[in-house]
């Protein structure tokens, strides 16, 4: 941004405003902006972030202002944001790092496509706890086939 476009207060909030409408619809700004707030979020000198406010944070972005992370169509929405956030808080209790944080938003362009989750694959190279994820989403769906390897 120009400086002389963001001079006067005024014109900084409606600099604001204006990215606040299109981060909804702009993928790459909303990227930038998901990747800057782990950057943000961090303690100094912590290269990961606490889960609870990770998944404060989440809360936050995959919602409205932001991009919400919900596909389907009423009655048959699924929320992930929801799903991912009640995941974690059952099953996941290390700190979340950039690893992590990107891979996630990355799962969620994926999901935003292809709710189905044909993209995943067991031999993919998603971090484990987006594959536990899956595992869980796909209980939940019923999805899982009956001989189910474990290691």
């Amino acid at each position: 941004m120009d400086g002389r476009l963001a001079d006067t207060i005024p014109k900084q909030k409606a600099y604001v405003a204006g990215q606040l409408k299109q981060l909804s619809t702009d993928i790459a700004l909303f990227k930038k902006v998901y990747r800057h707030t782990f950057v943000c979020s961090r303690e100094q000198g912590q290269k990961a972030l606490p889960l609870e406010n990770a998944l404060v944070y989440w809360e936050m972005v995959f919602n409205t202002p932001g991009q919400p992370w919900i596909t389907g169509t009423p009655p048959t929405t699924t929320n992930w944001t929801n799903l991912w956030i009640e995941f974690l808080r059952a099953n996941w209790t290390k700190t979340v790092n950039k690893d992590m944080w990107n891979q996630t938003f990355e799962f969620f362009q994926k999901t935003m496509q292809d709710e189905t989750l044909s993209f995943w694959s067991e031999d993919g190279a998603w971090p484990g706890v987006i594959d536990e994820f899956v595992a869980f989403i796909k209980e939940k769906r019923g999805d899982l086939p009956d001989t189910m390897e474990t290691d």
